[in-house]
């Protein structure tokens, strides 16, 4: 059998081509976006759009994060009146969700991108079908590890 080199294997290269794909679409966001805001706090935004009524803790699970860095932005957002905290009424939970604000709508909506710029980057050198493809099944593996481990994968 073949040695594998750890530089030659599936979850090195993985873990280079996410931050490769992370540290340019942070920079292009750096560029295109102007409205005061991180990547990381639209990120935030968006999942809280994406998932209404979403709590601390679930926003945490969704963004494989952990919970300290979810309130540092959730603070930071709450600072900028991005967001506001609403709190759940019912008498099982207790909880907790947030909302974007009429500001942090306007600034969302201002943000919001039409086409992913890595994907139409790709786009010249792989189709569409075949990016589609590869998007499944990331989304597949990752569901299929998050499965199969007792790990914490926040990060």
């Amino acid at each position: 059998m073949e040695k594998t080199h750890i530089i030659n294997s599936l979850t090195f290269q993985m873990e280079n081509v996410a931050k490769i794909f992370h540290n340019i679409t942070e920079a292009y966001f750096n560029q295109e976006v102007k409205n005061n805001i991180t990547l990381e706090e639209y990120a935030v935004m968006d999942t809280i759009v994406c998932y209404p009524n979403i709590d601390r803790n679930r926003l945490a699970k969704t963004l494989l994060k952990e919970k300290d860095y979810i309130d540092k932005q959730l603070s930071k957002l709450l600072k900028k009146n991005f967001i506001k905290e609403v709190k759940n009424n019912d008498s099982i939970t207790k909880d907790t969700h947030y909302e974007l604000t009429k500001n942090g709508n306007r600034v969302y909506q201002d943000i919001v991108l039409g086409k992913d710029r890595m994907v139409c980057i790709l786009a010249k050198f792989i189709s569409e079908s075949e990016l589609i493809t590869f998007t499944k099944t990331l989304l597949k593996i990752r569901n299929i590890l998050i499965s199969l481990s007792d790990v914490d994968y926040q990060m």
